[in-house]
């Protein structure tokens, strides 16, 4: 079935974020208490979820929520170096042309999400939600859907983490996982989406080829 609705998860899938979210997790590591992220682990770590690298890191668990409001202010502070995921800007405005209605949930400020958008020329975006903590995306997504009254049959969930994939999962609708940001393609593959791409370009081929099923 031709997907009528995309919801694109924002940091590592729309824009470039991966190297940018790493010199703040660095920035941060001194006053909270866990351990910086050395450059040659960076590669390593794209093969742990979240959770695995909060561990790897002994984040305390307690300080997260205040690790991410300050990480929000400070990637708004930096966003103007922000750059767009390669090839990304001509996929969005195509697939707005044929027809998809295009949406974000992000656990990043909507703020910062419109300010970036913004700073790119796109304006295709039907919606943009900020889910409120980084964990519990589901319910996030599940309350969009509802809100909106999508069928889930014709939603895509695009993602470059293995939890925006069980996310999609435990909203039953397709996950679109993308090798490009956070996670690496051998790790989103173990999650087994119902897709996973290599170049944002793919998502007009997925478009076509779901038409014709």
């Amino acid at each position: 079935m031709h997907p009528k609705v995309m919801i694109f998860d924002f940091d590592g899938t729309i824009a470039d974020t991966h190297h940018f979210m790493v010199e703040i997790c660095n920035q941060l590591a001194p006053e909270y208490g866990y351990d910086p992220i050395p450059p040659e682990a960076v590669e390593v770590l794209r093969d742990r979820s979240a959770r695995e690298v909060i561990e790897h890191l002994k984040v305390p668990v307690l300080k997260i929520p205040a690790i991410v409001a300050r990480a929000k202010r400070i990637f708004h502070e930096g966003i103007s170096r922000v750059q767009l995921i390669d090839g990304m800007h001509d996929t969005l405005h195509e697939l707005h042309r044929h027809g998809v209605q295009l949406g974000i949930l992000s656990s990043n400020d909507q703020k910062n999400i419109e300010t970036f958008l913004c700073n790119h020329d796109i304006h295709v975006f039907d919606f943009i939600y900020s889910a409120r903590t980084i964990w519990g995306k589901h319910h996030s997504l599940r309350k969009l859907i509802r809100k909106h009254n999508f069928d889930v049959a014709e939603v895509l969930y695009v993602g470059d983490e293995s939890r925006d994939i069980v996310a999609a999962r435990q909203s039953r609708i397709p996950s679109v996982a993308v090798a490009w940001g956070c996670n690496s393609h051998g790790h989103l593959s173990g999650e087994n989406p119902d897709h996973l791409l290599t170049d944002p370009h793919e998502l007009l081929e997925l478009c076509r080829t779901s038409s014709t099923e």
